[in-house]
């Protein structure tokens, strides 16, 4: 994974706790579109364990960067535009 100078900051936070897949990644998509800053950094918590699989698919799709930070107590990831 490429080295990220801002890997300290986070812009948007992504509450999904309590949801079930589609819905951490709908709502990842949902905060994307809404802030189209280029340098924007979301912090994604969630829940529900197949977000270890779908988020790091959607973020090869559409380009993203990401790292996995935590799996418990619930699972976060930082994602980011690549530059």
């Amino acid at each position: 994974m490429p080295c990220f100078s801002r890997v300290d900051v986070v812009d948007i936070r992504v509450d999904s706790k309590g949801l079930a897949c589609p819905m951490p990644v709908i709502k990842l998509k949902k905060a994307l579109t809404q802030n189209p800053e280029q340098k924007s950094v979301f912090l994604l918590a969630l829940t529900d364990e197949g977000g270890l699989k779908d988020i790091p698919a959607f973020c090869q799709q559409q380009k993203l960067d990401w790292v996995l930070l935590q799996e418990t107590p619930f699972i976060e990831f930082k994602v980011w535009r690549m530059s």
